[in-house]
């Protein structure tokens, strides 16, 4: 990084509260309950993906694959290809604020002071 802003990218309609980048990809979440794929060279909204029922407070991005957590208290694993759903992960008695992915599994992070493992049925 040089600390000269290349680019900015709009598109959500709240505050962005979470943003992740892998290869081509930049994926961000916010507080107008959406998740935004961009490419990252053109900067140019790729999808969106809509079906939280709270804010965005956090994205992940592993293979094909992304997550997100928020404050409606599930996370959701999407198809970063087709932009829709995989997985509804609800099971927390709090909003969702942290999400991971690694292999077949992801973890969450709730202000139900617990983290969460999900299986491969989640992830795949």
């Amino acid at each position: 990084a040089t600390g000269q802003q290349l680019q900015q990218l709009r598109g959500h309609d709240g505050g962005v509260n979470a943003v992740a980048w892998k290869g081509d990809q930049i994926v961000s979440g916010a507080r107008d309950k959406s998740v935004i794929v961009w490419d990252a060279a053109t900067g140019q909204q790729a999808s969106k993906l809509e079906g939280h029922a709270g804010a965005v407070y956090s994205v992940a991005v592993e293979g094909s694959r992304i997550v997100s957590a928020s404050g409606d208290g599930t996370a959701v694993v999407w198809d970063a290809a087709g932009a829709q759903p995989r997985a509804q992960l609800a099971g927390h008695g709090g909003a969702v604020l942290a999400a991971a992915s690694a292999g077949s599994a992801v973890a969450t992070a709730a202000s139900d002071a617990t983290v969460a493992i999900w299986g491969s049925g989640a992830a795949q």
